[in-house]
């Protein structure tokens, strides 16, 4: 059982949580038709769902029941969601009802948006200067926004942050936001801090401090770091400008933003903003600009080291040399010594994202008795050393699940015990040659299990499509973005004889626009999906 402490007047305990599955949404929750579980977390679970008064795409987050303090909670939560509903504006996640199940789970819906998160998309493929200074000001403009009518986000980073398809930005989770002034559900494990500690402001890791909309700009500070240089800013750090050669007006936004004292940060969101604008004008003119490669944008392993909170933020200075910049940094790594320890004793997981700290340590030991297949294990290899991504069923997760925490796009990400991977994905970094296509359908041949591959925009020869007929679980096929669909590949395709879904685009089609007809005689189990 989970305790939370509701800062209200009690301990809310929390039973047990295992997410229901969509079938049994749809009986407890009957003005909603529940399509797919997107991801679950420390405190509930989230749902795609169509609201059938409306015929609206929403998403529905479940919180799990409450076993004591009930009343208190439900009132509270009440007025949470009371407060985040009037956050209408178009850069924020809009929240469109809440309620609570015949068996006592309080729930909330959600505006539905179809994208990535920005920390998937800044895995996949980093963004230019530009675009990360339009995400970024998009946020501050929803921050501001929400800060203007009393609420603090308090877990700002990228996973909370999703971009639509239009390029469009969406701050998202305001589950563990806090109302300022008012009694608000605080959804804190007694004794812990809210926030990803990445991210975490210093002030909230002491719980004596008051913590105010300043907090939300620290964090912004770390991901605008995160975002033009592919790492998280920990201890000592070099301004971004030296490490990914962005204008040094960077380096002046991220570090007032990340003082450890709040009175010596940006006071207002509006106040960064001015200076980000300025910076976009001229984003177009970063010649010495270097995207991070995705073999760069790693996970960070271990606990966040964090300075002591009557100092000043602390960066690297890139003038220290030999001798001295030995002496220099065996002084700053006793100064990291003592912060970890401070970080240690302060206590700060969240209890909402616990599962996601637990799962940036070090690359779990799969033990002899769980090991996971071999060829399971070769198949996840390849694709990830060729810069794919995975989606695995498990024992305790047999739905097949894509987007967002469900891709796995490093080996740390993958599941400590047994996995099938039922679908790979190829799109980031296109395969170009046949021996790559051969090796990849081999590998899937032997794991057995893949139904689902994504090789969109692949160069190969047409002739290369012949190893996919190998393939006798594959179900669905995505060769979007690719020029390979002449007549010569029908055939090819069309020895494939399990496929149920091809995906192609529109404007790769040969003159005529015949060769999905083709297909489509020869393969009538197939459904054929064409995009412009």
């Amino acid at each position: 059982m989970q305790q939370v402490n509701d800062h209200g007047g009690g301990t809310v305990h929390f039973e047990p949580f295992i997410p229901p599955s969509t079938e049994e949404l749809d009986a407890l929750i009957p003005g909603y038709k529940f399509i797919q579980f997107i991801e679950r977390g420390g405190m509930g679970a989230v749902y795609k769902a169509v609201q059938k008064s409306l015929n609206r795409t929403v998403a529905v987050k479940l919180l799990p029941q409450v076993h004591r303090n009930k009343e208190s909670f439900a009132e509270r939560f009440k007025r949470e969601a009371h407060a985040l509903a009037q956050l209408n504006h178009p850069h924020i996640i809009g929240v469109h009802d809440f309620g609570e199940t015949p068996d006592g789970q309080m729930y909330y819906v959600m505006e539905f948006v179809s994208g990535m998160d920005l920390q998937h998309l800044l895995k996949r493929a980093p963004p230019e200067p530009r675009q990360i200074l339009k995400i970024i000001t998009q946020v501050c403009e929803a921050l501001q926004f929400a800060h203007e009518h009393g609420i603090v986000h308090r877990d700002i980073k990228p996973a909370n942050i999703l971009v639509d398809e239009r390029g469009n930005v969406k701050v998202a989770d305001f589950g563990l936001a806090k109302v300022m002034g008012q009694q608000a559900v605080d959804y804190t494990a007694t004794g812990m801090t809210i926030g990803t500690p990445d991210y975490i402001a210093p002030e909230a890791l002491d719980q004596s401090r008051h913590i105010d909309h300043r907090a939300d700009i620290y964090s912004l500070g770390v991901m605008i770091y995160e975002l033009f240089t592919g790492h998280v800013p920990k201890g000592v750090w070099e301004p971004p400008s030296i490490r990914s050669g962005a204008d040094k007006g960077i380096d002046a936004v991220v570090s007032k933003a990340m003082q450890n004292n709040p009175e010596k940060r940006y006071q207002h969101v509006r106040d960064m903003t001015q200076v980000l604008e300025k910076l976009f004008k001229n984003s177009d003119n970063w010649k010495n600009f270097r995207r991070p490669a995705r073999s760069e944008v790693v996970r960070a392993t271990g606990e966040p080291v964090r300075i002591p909170s009557g100092a000043d933020t602390v960066r690297m200075t890139p003038v220290l040399r030999s001798k001295g910049r030995m002496v220099w940094m065996a002084g700053a790594m006793l100064l990291l010594a003592g912060a970890a320890g401070i970080a240690w004793q302060a206590g700060w997981l969240s209890a909402e994202k616990s599962s996601e700290v637990s799962s940036q340590a070090e690359e779990p030991v799969r033990t002899a008795n769980q090991p996971a297949a071999p060829e399971q294990m070769k198949l996840a290899e390849w694709v990830l050393a060729h810069e794919g991504f995975l989606n695995v069923k498990t024992a305790a997760n047999e739905e097949e699940q894509m987007g967002g925490s469900a891709d796995i796009l490093y080996r740390t990400d993958l599941p400590p015990g047994p996995f099938t991977i039922w679908r790979a994905s190829l799109s980031t970094v296109p395969l170009k040659t046949e021996e790559e296509l051969e090796q990849l359908t081999q590998l899937a041949l032997e794991a057995g299990t893949v139904s689902n591959l994504c090789l969109r925009g692949m160069e190969v020869p047409v002739s290369a499509l012949v190893h996919l007929s190998a393939i006798s679980t594959l179900k669905s096929l995505d060769l979007s973005s690719t020029s390979l669909l002449t007549d010569d590949a029908v055939e090819h395709l069309a020895a494939c004889r399990s496929l149920h879904t091809l995906r192609i685009s529109k404007n790769r089609l040969p003159a005529g626009g015949s060769l999905a007809d083709k297909l489509g005689l020869l393969l009538p189990e197939c459904k054929i999906v064409s995009f412009d």
